[in-house]
């Protein structure tokens, strides 16, 4: 028997003015219904086996709120003991129906049949060897316990999944909270420092023009600050992606951001079949990623004066192709960057290919399934 599925999986009421009740209750259970009569079960009247069981009526009812399970039991085998001593049961059985009340309470109803099954059955037969109407009166006692039991349960569920969702609505404000506050910090970032660097670039890119053939020495330098800025400006960008990672993303508008956003010796032109106005994440944010990874790596390793982004929508997925017009003579060595795209494409089923074009230059081609991508 798996003893964890009898387990209780809530605690009953046990505020002392609940316990209070139930000992005055368990008091007229066992005292107070006997009365004057000779012959009535007690624990004042009848001999030790009615008396012992008069007892555990009243530790039934005043210790169903710590043990339902044990109590029902006790309560339905003293009801039957008093009932083979051929005495009446004046209580109707109290103790079982109480105890009932408790079981049903603190267990999903499915378990608490399973336990009432065996001692509410044997509580009322012993109830039909005293009368007919005993039994009905009975059966209509612990079917209202029964009730009552499991619409205090009902209401406790109700009350636990009001607070539940109460504390997701708290979660998600947040998060949200959270997630603006980031989104708000990223775009601080990139107007203060993104300005900066690229008024940096542009006057270094300006004086190097202007100095035509002479000084090559400072024409280098100055290309090499130009160098440094856009890989600045790249390193950037990819840490503001960061922060804004739980932000809802139109990838169709920061897909033509990231190509209009490329440096000026770089030509940018974008290509896109199909709407991409409603992909939604973790595809959208994918195709967003290969497609800032891909222009990144053109941008610091190509000697290109033009990339072409296509993407194309179709009811298989989505298409990604990326290509340069650079001078690629060998494969670079996979880094971080590349490695980073592949996953997140895989991840979603996809497969993601990087290498010369056959016409030269540096191509990627990413294919992420889905019909709804």
């Amino acid at each position: 028997m798996d003893l964890d599925r009898w387990r209780p999986d809530r605690a009953a009421d046990r505020r002392w003015r609940w316990l209070a009740v139930d000992v005055v209750v368990a008091y007229v259970s066992a005292v107070i219904p006997i009365g004057p009569s000779d012959v009535t079960a007690s624990v004042l009247h009848g001999p030790a086996v009615v008396r012992i069981a008069a007892v555990v009526w009243f530790v039934a009812i005043a210790g169903r709120r710590f043990a339902p399970a044990t109590a029902l039991f006790a309560a339905a085998v003293a009801t039957v003991a008093v009932a083979a001593a051929d005495y009446p049961l004046t209580n109707l059985s109290a103790a079982t129906a109480l105890s009932l009340t408790m079981v049903a309470q603190t267990r999903p109803r499915a378990v608490s049949f399973q336990l009432m099954a065996l001692p509410v059955v044997a509580a009322l037969v012993a109830l039909a060897s005293e009368s007919v109407q005993a039994l009905v009166l009975g059966a209509v006692l612990h079917g209202g316990a029964w009730l009552a039991g499991d619409s205090g349960r009902s209401r406790w569920e109700a009350a636990r999944a009001l607070r539940e969702h109460e504390a997701e609505r708290a979660r998600a404000d947040r998060l949200r909270v959270l997630s603006e506050e980031r989104a708000r910090l990223a775009r601080e970032l990139h107007d203060a420092v993104g300005h900066a660097v690229t008024v940096m670039v542009t006057h270094a890119g300006a004086a190097r023009l202007a100095l035509g053939d002479e000084r090559a020495e400072i024409r280098a330098s100055l290309g090499q600050i130009e160098e440094v800025g856009r890989t600045a400006m790249a390193d950037l960008d990819q840490v503001l992606g960061l922060l804004e990672e739980d932000q809802p993303l139109d990838l169709a508008v920061s897909v033509r951001r990231l190509v209009a956003g490329l440096p000026g010796h770089l030509r940018g032109e974008l290509t896109v079949d199909g709407d991409l106005r409603d992909v939604t994440d973790p595809v959208g944010r994918t195709v967003h990623r290969v497609v800032q990874e891909s222009l990144t790596n053109v941008v610091r390793h190509a000697s290109a004066t033009t990339v072409r982004v296509h993407l194309s929508r179709t009811e298989e997925g989505i298409v990604i192709e990326i290509a340069d017009d650079g001078n690629v003579t060998e494969p670079p060595a996979p880094g971080r960057g590349l490695n980073g795209m592949r996953e997140r494409v895989q991840r979603l089923g996809g497969t993601c290919q990087a290498g010369p074009g056959p016409s030269g230059g540096w191509r990627v081609d990413a294919r992420i399934p889905g019909r709804l991508a």
